[in-house]
Formats: C-alpha cells, structure tokens, sequence
C-alpha cells in the first residue's frame, strides 16, 4: 500500500477550542435600482463566498490582532471606570449641597474622595497597561512585519534559520510574552453561511473602524467582518470585498473580480480564493519530498493543485493551507492525496510508489453456479458447471467483485491487493441469493422469539411467585396441603423451563439474525492450494488437447470423405 508520511519540523500548539468567527454583511448595491434580482444577489454572493470559506480554515493570532484584543479589553474597562468615576464626582458635588453638619460634612467627603482616588488609581494603572501591552508585542509585532515583507519576496519564513534577524525576533517575543502560540478555528456566524449581521444604519454609517461598529461586532463575537459593493451592467457584475477584523476594526484584505449574473458561484470562488490567505493568514511553507524507489524518480511528475513540478531536487514552496499532491511516473501506480499544510514550517513527504502491474487472474465460486462475473464493475466473464472461471484483470488495486446468477440472486467478493499475480486462481466461498429477504426473514423470528420469550416471562413469575409463596407457607405450618404446594411448584418448575427454553430459542434467532447481516459483507476470496491449481492446469490442458485432437479428427475425416468423394466422382465418370 503506498504511503506518505508527513514530519513536522516545528509546528504551533493547537488549541481546538478557540474559536475566530466570520461574518458577512449583505452587500451593497453600487447602483440605485429596485429590482429583486439585484436584491437576491446582495444576499446570494455573500453566502456564496462564506460557504467557500466554511471549511478546514485555521489560522494563528498574529501580535497586532493580540495587541489590539488587549488594548480593546482595556478601552473597555476604562470608560466603564471613567463611568464609575463621572457618578463619583457627581456624588461628591451633591454632598455639598445637604445639610450636614460639618463634622459629617468632612466624613463624606473623605469617603467620597477615596472612592474617587482608588477610580482614579485604576485609570492610571489602565493607562500603564496600555504602555505595557505596546511593549509587550511590539517585538512580535516587527517579528510579524518581517515575516510578511519576507513572504512577499517569496522567502519560507523560518525561526531556525541561525541568524535569522526574525529568530532572534522571535526569540525576543518568547521572553518577553506570556502568551502561548495557538492555532484558532474558523466559524461562521451562527453556524450558518445564510445569516448576515447587520449593526443597523446609524453605526454603519459611523464607518467600520468606528468604536460604536467595533462594539456591535464584539458584542456579537464576531471577529472578521466580510463588506462588498456591487456593480452590474447587463449580464456582468462586479464586486469588491473588504475583510475587517475585530476588535481594531482594521482593513486585513480586499478582494475584486467581474463575473457573469448567470454564474454567482465561480465569481463567490474567485473572491473567496483571494480572500482565504488573508483570514487563514498563510505563508510559504516548503515540502521536502524523497520518493522510492530510485527508478520511479527518472519520469517522476509531481501536481499540487494542477501545479505541476518535474523537479523535485529542491523543496516546493506552496501557501499553507489544504492541498492535492499527486505523483505519477511511467511504469508506478499514480498516488494521490489531499493534506493540511499547516501550523510548520518545513513539511517532509515519504513517497513508496508501487510498480505498475498487469496481467489477468482466474475466479470462481466454490460451488459452480451459471451466471456472469464482474470485477470492480467491469464484466469478467460469463460461467457455467462446466466452465465454472471467470477473468479479471489485476492493476495492484483491491478488487471488489460481483457474481450474478441467472436467477437474479447476487453475492459481493473482495480479492485484496496481495493476492493479485497475473496467472493466479482464486476462489470465493459465496452462494448469490437475496440477501434482503433473508435478513428480513431472520429479523421476524428474532422478533418473534423475543415476544415469545417476554410472552413466558408473565406466567412463570406469577406461578414462581406462588409456588414460593405456599412452599413458605407449608414450611410454616400454615394450613395449606402438600399437594398443594407440591402442584405449584411442578407448575414453577414447567414454566421455568418453557422460559429458559423461550429464552435460548431467541438467542439461537439473534445469533442467526446477527449471521444473515453480516452476509452482506463481500467474502475474501482464497488462493487454490497447488494440488487444486495442479489439477486445474492439468484439466485445462487435457481439455486443450482433446479440443485439438478433436480437430484435428474432424479434419482428417473431411479429408477422408473428399477423398471418397474424388473418387466415387472418377468411377461416376469412367
């Protein structure tokens, strides 16, 4: 079996349950017009690009997207403190305007004017955390800024690479943060690609970086926010998609392309094919492939995504993300696989390629029915008694077979991969009958023998029960006679066994039912032991031998008869 083995030279510490949700607006009519076609396609292809998006998506929280989680929670808290502190002052005020006495007057204002100094100490330490969390990314964040200039030049960015300038980077951010690299998944709004989000007019027009915007979108938990204009002219439509990201409310990625009204869903794939790098937020990544055996790499073609590569000498640099590699070479069986290249930097492909084989091997069932052979849907061959092999080719593929008799009755047949050698004889010990049917017929008796069995139950409870209860009771010296209680516990007796018996009836049936179900499952054919393949090929070739000696016989007497012929013709003719 061919295999791939992918290693992972350094990857980021996954944590399934953080989660980036996605959203979209409806998009926005470029034009004025009141046509419900055009307000379908506001709504259409905004649900066509998110369910392009909806899978396998991943991505890793780059310093400017913590930075500004942190700097948002800490906006957040501090106009809930500048609230706080407005009420306090307010308070204050109003003590001066009560008629306290001035020993009391001082106590409140004293009490006032420290709840007012500890707002105050929060505002300032807010502030200083403010300061603190610049500092604290500000090394990841120009580790990030390095790392896009380097993808931008098409470079792999990698954090071993000794003197790296971004190692060091790196390395500076680990001691300087506490934060953990994670890897979040991608959602959709509510879990589903039709539900749009929609702040309302008023905030919208704020603008989308607006912190009443920002707020409607985090209330939401919504963490990436798709925006588009639409043109249309004639059958042509245009749309430019923007991607906002909160909290920050900063512009991540855009998108555009024209497309046809009569086809939304290639141009939705164009936009969300442009727009994926930018949520997914992904890099080169190199794939270091070694392929055995040595002679399949002499033709060897690799293909990622159609992309094809005839020189594998040097590592292939594609984007991060989910791919289709295939490897094909003349003479080996083509492999092909599809992989997330994710969360690493360097990825190492292990390729065993198998050679191409082909030849043809010979089947049929242990007991000879009439009927025709298939092998992976291509027809084998028709059988008889008398002519009991079927022919299946062989190509290193496991081959799922069918028999079908000339009754209409049918059995499946698997023949693994080892066992097919051009030449070989195989056999399959199967009946073809309807297995329906009789699967159907198993499960009535077993239901039958269930409902027989909780049938018995009934009876024999009630005639143990008192059986046990007159055995106490003439035991006990109660006035009850022997035969009596003798009677009923025959009575037990006979009852227990029509139970126990009710009881291995139905499980006889259930083994049975479970037997016919597992009838549907293909039988493994065998391999012939040499004394049966010594007497098959000793048969078939003493049926090739009578078949030319019965021609030759026929020939020789039709040569005998043109001879008796000629000369029955020269006597006719003297």
């Amino acid at each position: 079996m061919s295999v791939f083995i992918f290693s992972v030279f350094s990857a980021f510490a996954a944590d399934s349950e953080k989660k980036w949700t996605l959203a979209a607006e409806k998009f926005t009519l470029s034009q004025k017009n009141d046509s419900v076609s055009f307000d379908s396609i506001n709504s259409t292809l905004p649900a066509l690009i998110l369910e392009q998006l909806a899978e396998n998506l991943e991505r890793a929280p780059r310093g400017r997207e913590k930075l500004d989680r942190s700097l948002y929670e800490l906006q957040k808290a501090r106009i809930d403190l500048f609230l706080q502190l407005s009420k306090e002052v307010k308070t204050r005020d109003s003590i001066l305007l009560n008629d306290y006495s001035s020993k009391k007057l001082k106590i409140k204002l004293k009490e006032s004017e420290k709840k007012i100094d500890a707002i105050q100490k929060k505002i300032d330490e807010n502030l200083l955390n403010v300061k603190k969390e610049n500092e604290k990314y500000a090394f990841q964040i120009e580790a990030d800024e390095l790392r896009k200039k380097q993808i931008d030049e098409g470079q792999v960015v990698d954090e071993q690479k000794g003197k790296n300038k971004f190692a060091e980077l790196f390395k500076e951010m680990a001691k300087n943060s506490s934060d953990a690299p994670v890897i979040e998944n991608v959602v959709l709004y509510q879990n589903d690609f039709n539900k749009f989000f929609d702040a309302g007019e008023e905030k919208r027009s704020q603008g989308y970086s607006s912190y009443a915007f920002e707020k409607a979108c985090v209330d939401a938990k919504i963490n990436g926010l798709l925006t588009g204009i639409v043109t249309v002219y004639g059958s042509y439509i245009s749309c430019a998609v923007s991607l906002y990201q909160y909290p920050g409310g900063r512009l991540i990625g855009s998108a555009m392309d024209v497309g046809s009204i009569d086809n939304l869903r290639i141009l939705a794939i164009s936009l969300a094919l442009q727009i994926t790098p930018r949520i997914a937020d992904s890099m080169p990544v190199e794939l270091n492939i070694s392929v055995e055996p040595k002679a399949a790499l002499e033709k060897l073609v690799v293909t990622v995504d159609g992309v094809v590569y005839r020189n594998i000498s040097h590592p292939l640099i594609v984007q991060s993300g989910v791919h289709t590699v295939t490897f094909s070479s003349d003479g080996f069986d083509t492999i092909s696989s599809s992989y997330g290249f994710s969360g690493s930097r360097k990825f190492k492909i292990d390729v065993e390629m198998k050679e191409t084989q082909s030849g043809e091997i010979k089947i049929r069932l242990a007991k000879p029915y009439s009927g025709d052979i298939f092998g992976n849907g291509i027809f084998g061959g028709s059988v008889t008694p008398e002519n009991p092999f079927g022919t299946i080719k062989v190509n290193n593929k496991n081959v799922l077979g069918h028999f079908f008799d000339s009754d209409g009755s049918s059995v499946d047949f698997f023949i693994p991969a080892k066992l097919l050698k051009d030449g070989e004889f195989l056999s399959v010990n199967a009946k073809p009958f309807d297995r329906s049917d009789y699967i159907e017929k198993r499960r009535r008796w077993m239901y039958a023998s269930y409902s027989a069995l909780i049938v018995s139950l009934l009876p024999t409870f009630y005639v143990y029960g008192n059986s046990y209860a007159k055995s106490q009771a003439y035991n006990n010296n109660v006035d009850i006679s022997y035969e009596d209680a003798k009677n009923w516990q025959t009575a037990s007796n006979v009852m227990i066994g029509v139970s126990a018996t009710a009881g291995a009836f139905f499980v006889y049936e259930l083994i049975r039912y479970l037997v016919a179900a597992e009838n549907v499952l293909p039988k493994s054919a065998k391999t012939l032991s040499k004394k049966e393949n010594q007497n098959i090929l000793q048969q078939i070739e003493l049926e090739k031998q009578q078949k030319i000696d019965s021609e030759e016989e026929n020939l020789q007497n039709s040569s005998e008869n043109t001879d008796e012929m000629q000369i029955l013709e020269q006597e006719n003719g003297a």
